[in-house]
């Protein structure tokens, strides 16, 4: 696992600062002449006026003059037609100037509503892109659009910063209690379980009861504490491999659920990153831990998938599922933190975590992981 990062602060930056590679948010270049600059600037109502206005006077200008020439040497019976040609033409004419003037006005809304859905789809590198000509509240809009956008992926990366260095802690913290339940109280464990060997063989009835009861229960305790470190970081995991550690730990669980508890391994066996390969086994482990706790599964199967450049981790039982939104939301049952806690994992290296259940149709947990993603990750966090 990654050492913990050390705490870092970014300095502040200006409010309208740009992200490398965005489109830039500013005011479109000086470029045209003046009087066009002034036309661009101008709201996009009274562009619309100036464009109507422009169109009734030259139409009744262009109209009148041509109307007078022509009827001077038509008879008196074809000036209706001509009239009505010339006010079906203006029609025509005031249509296609306010669609191009409106088309161009309305692309930076169209750019916007881009922006908003890729946002809502999770795209938070999304921009809205400068349009020369458009309104220039709009412009404003966008700008500003782009500017909360930049302070929300700022705040986003400082929170996942902060959240991976809270599991690296965390994770941590877990390796050095499992060193030290390993190390200091196993082997007291251990240690006192010789002694009360050795006492049972005293020549003494009672004497030999009681060294028998305590190792016993001494038994019982260093399995125990075995166990616990076990959970809280498995020497496999660091020393075999993601494949060894999800085996030893499907057989741990199949013996303490008393179910069978399928394990089934695809794609090359090499080593992954050790952080993908700590998320992978965190996640499955949580998966267990809420069969163990509340799924009353008859069977449960766990599905590991490596390819060239991504891998893939499944876990679904046939127990009594739940609903995901609800529990979450609600924790009734103590789901929602450890389901929170799969998915920030998995996106600290780059990857989505999915969870399908229904009442009575069982639960699957799918975590999927971009090798690449990964292994850039890795590299920027430190190595395992």
């Amino acid at each position: 696992m990654t050492t913990p990062l050390a705490t870092t602060f970014t300095q502040e930056q200006p409010y309208n600062r740009q992200r490398p590679g965005s489109a830039v948010t500013g005011p479109p270049a000086r470029t045209g002449p003046a009087w066009l600059r002034a036309v661009n600037r101008l709201p996009l109502l009274v562009k619309v006026l100036i464009a109507n206005a422009m169109i009734v006077v030259l139409g009744a200008v262009a109209g009148t003059r041509t109307t007078m020439i022509l009827t001077r040497s038509l008879a008196e019976g074809t000036a209706i037609p001509l009239v009505l040609a010339f006010a079906g033409l203006g029609v025509i004419l005031s249509l296609l100037v306010n669609y191009v003037v409106l088309r161009a006005a309305f692309r930076p809304l169209t750019n916007l509503e881009r922006v908003a859905e890729a946002v809502q789809l999770g795209d938070l590198t999304a921009r809205a892109e400068p349009i020369p000509g458009g309104d220039p509240r709009i412009a404003h809009l966008a700008t500003t659009f782009n500017r909360t956008l930049d302070e929300l992926e700022r705040d986003r990366a400082e929170l996942r910063a902060m959240a991976s260095q809270v599991i690296n802690a965390q994770e941590e913290e877990r390796k050095r209690i499992a060193r030290e339940l390993h190390d200091d109280t196993a082997q007291i464990l251990f240690a006192q379980l010789l002694r009360l060997t050795a006492l049972q063989a005293s020549p003494n009835d009672e004497t030999r009861a009681t060294a028998a009861d305590l190792e016993e229960m001494t038994v019982d305790a260093l399995e125990g504490v075995r166990r616990l470190a076990l959970e809280l970081r498995p020497p496999a995991l660091d020393d075999l491999g993601l494949h060894a550690a999800l085996a030893d730990l499907a057989q741990r669980f199949g013996e303490q659920l008393g179910i069978p508890v399928e394990i089934t391994t695809r794609g090359p066996r090499g080593r992954l990153p050790g952080e993908v390969e700590l998320v992978l086994y965190r996640v499955a482990q949580e998966a267990l831990t809420n069969v163990a706790k509340h799924a009353a599964a008859s069977r449960v199967r766990i599905d590991l998938e490596r390819q060239a450049a991504d891998v893939t981790l499944a876990i679904d039982d046939d127990g009594i599922g739940f609903d995901p939104k609800q529990e979450t939301a609600r924790d009734g049952r103590g789901l929602g933190l450890g389901l929170f806690g799969m998915a920030e994992r998995v996106s600290l290296v780059g990857g989505t975590c999915s969870i399908w259940s229904r009442p009575g149709r069982g639960t699957e947990i799918f975590a999927f992981i971009p090798l690449a993603q990964a292994w850039d990750s890795t590299t920027a966090t430190g190595p395992s």
